[in-house]
């Protein structure tokens, strides 16, 4: 197999702990770039704390503060959310990543006018690299001043460590490979019903669709991981949340340069979003999804030398036309008619919530003969990081997989609290170790769900859906029987090492979703 500079460039994102853009200094790259080009954003990794970058961030975040109106840090953090709950904001459904691709870069074009540096672009906080808060967040003084970086409403420690289950690189390699769009971004707004046309308020109908693992892994466990106002609707209001939500957008210029591709739906790309974001005068920003597909026209990349943009050749028509599948499985409102090609079995949850002290088991009875080849699924080869990103969405993409889709959770309190899934494991407690084979992957809970919804309206209970493959064929592999009953298990265990997680969850109901070869 051939391997394209753009696919080593991709790779070294990928298997190298997430790194393109570390190795060259901002000024070296600015230099190079020139003026006209697209302003790089680079890694906080290694970062200075007297970097330029860093002291313009200092200075844009101390000016929007002292600011008021429109452009200044209350009425940006306002378009958000505040402590009685989300605003505009769209969590839950497929416009979470535009959505925050545009409001961040507000903050960037504001910061560039407020301080006069027309080089600015917001540094990424890449948690895959560095497990704890970056220190030029956690130090309260800076040259002998307060720190505007500095938040003292956050519950983790400098010394605090993100877990591998949250950022460890399988996780992103494990999200970078999935296809298509809403498997990786979230799904479009399926409850109570499927949406069917451009209104607004599919936009920030909060929960209304199910959520995948970028979402309700990373970004939502780092929410809660810093803790204290970055656990709630508020969250903006701490200056990490630009650098935590700038890696998120990473992650998805990653996964789109691998060859996605963005869904090609009219009602995701032609949605535009009506006065959510302000210009650096004051005035509103109402872009197209569409015209926020490309970071680049936008002002900003991720890596020095532009990557040619030609199709992949892993994405033949017969991957596209393998996409469709995996898009109605991720787009069928709850309780519909799977498409062909899809086995559903569902089971309505009567036991009692998750919590440390007890997981919670699901038992779903489905077909041991439509199981039997997703347990015979060969894995990737072990030398994983010999493949092209394109590569590897093509052997996500073939073959049978099966889905569990956890809906309707009820949510208590949620300090502190990682919720980890396993599969069909009979010794589970709290202790048991993510490298353990029964484990399937974690999820968290971001904001009050118990409290306010958007607009003041009825609270929705947020979803999920996993992917069950891998622990499937670890456990049974292409030798053993497949079973005629999965048991999904959730068991809540502490995020942040040493401390207490009050979390609990309980799902209506769950689904199992067998995806034929």
């Amino acid at each position: 197999m051939t391997t394209s500079r753009r696919d080593v460039l991709l790779q070294g994102a990928v298997i190298g702990a997430g790194v393109i853009a570390a190795n060259m200094t901002g000024m070296e790259a600015w230099a190079q770039r020139g003026p006209a080009a697209p302003k790089l954003r680079r890694s906080l990794h290694g970062m200075a704390l007297n970097d330029p970058i860093l002291q313009t961030w200092r200075d844009g975040v101390r000016l929007l503060k002292a600011a008021s109106g429109n452009v200044s840090w209350a009425g940006f953090a306002a378009i958000h959310g505040d402590d009685s709950g989300f605003k505009l904001c769209p969590h839950g459904n497929w416009y979470f990543l535009p959505w925050h691709r545009a409001y961040i870069l507000m903050y960037e074009r504001a910061v560039r006018q407020l301080t006069g540096n027309n080089d600015f672009a917001l540094p990424y906080w890449d948690w895959t690299l560095d497990r704890q808060m970056p220190q030029a967040f956690t130090d309260q003084t800076f040259n002998g001043q307060p720190n505007p970086l500095f938040e003292q409403q956050r519950d983790a420690t400098p010394t605090d460590s993100l877990p591998d289950s949250v950022v460890g690189q399988a996780v992103i390699n494990q999200i970078l490979t999935q296809a298509p769009f809403e498997t990786f971004g979230t799904s479009r707004p399926i409850r109570p019903r499927r949406q069917n046309n451009l209104d607004q308020s599919w936009i920030n109908c909060e929960f209304c669709g199910d959520g995948g693992t970028l979402e309700d892994n990373p970004h939502n466990n780092v929410h809660n991981f810093v803790g204290g106002i970055m656990a709630g609707a508020g969250s903006s209001r701490d200056p990490i949340f630009m650098m935590h939500h700038c890696n998120i957008d990473r992650i998805w210029w990653l996964w789109t340069q691998g060859g996605g591709p963005d869904s090609p739906d009219p009602l995701w790309r032609g949605m535009t979003i009506e006065n959510n974001f302000f210009n650096p005068d004051g005035t509103s920003y109402s872009p197209k999804v569409s015209d926020l597909e490309t970071p680049e026209p936008l002002g900003y990349t991720y890596v020095e030398v532009p990557i040619a943009t030609a199709a992949l050749t892993g994405q033949s028509a017969a991957i596209a036309t393998r996409s469709n599948t995996f898009t109605g499985l991720w787009a069928t409102p709850t309780g519909a008619t799977r498409p062909a090609g899809i086995a559903s079995y569902s089971a309505s949850v009567t036991q009692a919530a998750a919590t440390v002290a007890k997981y919670l088991e699901i038992p779903v009875d489905v077909d041991a003969a439509a199981l039997a080849p997703v347990a015979a699924r060969p894995s990737l080869p072990s030398g994983f990081e010999t493949l092209s990103l394109a590569a590897a969405r093509q052997h996500y993409l073939n073959g049978p997989r099966c889905f569990a889709f956890l809906r309707d959770f009820d949510v208590g309190l949620n300090t502190n609290t990682e919720y980890r899934v396993f599969l069909n494991c009979d010794y589970l407690s709290a202790s048991t170790p993510t490298t353990d084979r029964h484990y399937v992957g974690s999820f968290g809970f971001f904001g009050a769900h118990g409290g306010h919804a958007h607009g003041g309206g009825e609270p929705k209970k947020p979803s999920i859906g996993v992917d069950l493959t891998t622990a499937i064929s670890r456990v049974y592999g292409p030798s053993a029987t497949a079973p005629g009953k999965l048991r999904v298990q959730i068991q809540p265990v502490a995020l942040r090492a040493g401390g207490n997680a009050d979390g609990s969850a309980k799902p209506a109901s769950v689904e199992v979703a067998i995806v034929s070869a």
